[in-house]
């Protein structure tokens, strides 16, 4: 799995500013952020590559929607920058998460080998620093089942926090 939306997301959230915690809106219910994950999926990556194939006038209003679409989620967030920063923060992990635990993706099926490489040397090191993108990792597996995509923690360590909700 190397798909660099992820990565992209990362850095853009970074340029608004340092992790956040999760507010309270978000923090009892992982369904509830599998559901805004999806929302901002499509519109933030319904195609294509986020670095290479948009203009900045597209960033800027995909950034807008789902500032706009996120509030209904995040309503003790007020500042636009910070829950645009929340947003592709927790998007990125939860991305980065599902597309690891899928049982198959574009390129084929994934491994444990390639699960246990991707969770121990990428997701789970970035998780372990930024509260927003952890709480997207443990949100991966509501949103496989939001989407009814077959997903395994076979090759997953064991305390990977993409297992809490699991």
């Amino acid at each position: 799995m190397n798909d660099p939306n992820m990565d992209t997301a990362l850095q853009w959230a970074d340029q608004l500013g340092p992790p956040c915690e999760l507010p309270l809106s978000l923090l009892l219910s992982v369904d509830k952020r599998a559901i805004l994950v999806n929302v901002i999926n499509n519109n933030l990556a319904p195609a294509g590559d986020l670095l290479n194939m948009l203009s900045n006038e597209e960033k800027e209003r995909r950034l807008r929607v789902i500032a706009g679409a996120s509030k209904e989620f995040l309503p003790d967030m007020v500042d636009e920058s910070a829950r645009l920063n929340l947003c592709l923060r927790l998007w990125s992990g939860c991305l980065m998460a599902a597309k690891t635990i899928a049982t198959h993706t574009l390129s084929g099926p994934n491994v444990p080998d390639s699960r246990e490489r991707i969770f121990s040397y990428k997701i789970d090191r970035i998780a372990a620093n930024d509260p927003t993108y952890l709480a997207g990792v443990e949100a991966a597996a509501a949103f496989k089942r939001l989407k009814s995509e077959k997903y395994s923690f076979n090759g997953v360590p064991r305390n990977s926090p993409v297992r809490r909700y699991g």
